[in-house]
């Protein structure tokens, strides 16, 4: 844990922590800010709780632990997919909680028995919003490599095995991986974050990407991230 914190210090002044993410941040802000007026309280919440999901992903990226940056991440683009589903058809909101089916679940474990399975819920209405596209490929990918104990998500793992001439093998494993790998991943989560905001945007009938405040942070946003794009550290780092 002192490594972490130490990591979080050593990387607070790279551009990637100290203007990138505190950009989005303020886009959120701004969001927020603008649909305030005009939607409901619901659509607002679910905005923060994406806001959160950020601030914490971006947290556990800074003390070089970026791969588990993707739970957050996934549930965030989770939670634009609902507002917008919402805002599409109001009957997505009963279709989203199931809430006897999920009562029931909870009774099956408390009475120590098998829950019955809970069906993935789908919104045809999002089946081609571009918006939504875009984010749905970053949802697979998340899955099968960094959110679930999976072979990819194992072969991710930056480790060495050295014998010892004895028949013994050292293995080392890195807990907190390269800055190129941080870095990397502190821009892909604010590049997936602006475009989760822009699924909110739709949901907000378009009043945020009106703005012209918001215009001024989405270009500044697009000039820095592709700036830092081409300043990562060598791949030996």
């Amino acid at each position: 844990m002192a490594a972490q914190a130490n990591n979080a210090v050593v990387l607070a002044n790279a551009p990637h922590f100290a203007s990138l993410i505190p950009l989005v941040d303020r886009m959120y802000d701004t969001a927020a800010q603008l649909a305030a007026p005009k939607h409901s309280p619901t659509l607002g919440k679910l905005l923060m709780v994406c806001h959160r999901e950020f601030l914490v992903a971006a947290s556990q990226i800074i003390r070089g632990l970026p791969f588990d940056s993707h739970a957050n991440t996934r549930r965030a683009v989770e939670v634009a997919k609902v507002a917008l589903a919402f805002k599409r058809n109001v009957a997505n909101v009963h279709k989203w909680l199931k809430p006897d089916l999920r009562q029931r679940r909870w009774n099956a474990r408390e009475e120590g028995k098998k829950p019955e399975r809970l069906p993935s819920v789908r919104f045809p209405e999002l089946d081609n919003d571009p918006l939504v596209q875009d984010l749905q490929q970053y949802f697979g990918i998340a899955s099968d490599a960094f959110v679930h104990f999976t072979p990819e998500f194992f072969a991710l793992q930056e480790s060495s095995e050295t014998p010892d001439g004895d028949g013994n093998v050292s293995v080392v494993l890195n807990y907190i991986t390269s800055n190129r790998n941080i870095l990397l991943h502190a821009a892909m989560l604010c590049g997936l974050h602006v475009r989760t905001l822009l699924v909110f945007d739709a949901a907000f009938d378009g009043v945020v990407s009106a703005h012209a405040g918001w215009k001024v942070l989405r270009a500044t946003f697009d000039q820095l991230s592709t700036e830092l794009s081409r300043d990562l550290p060598p791949l030996s780092e």
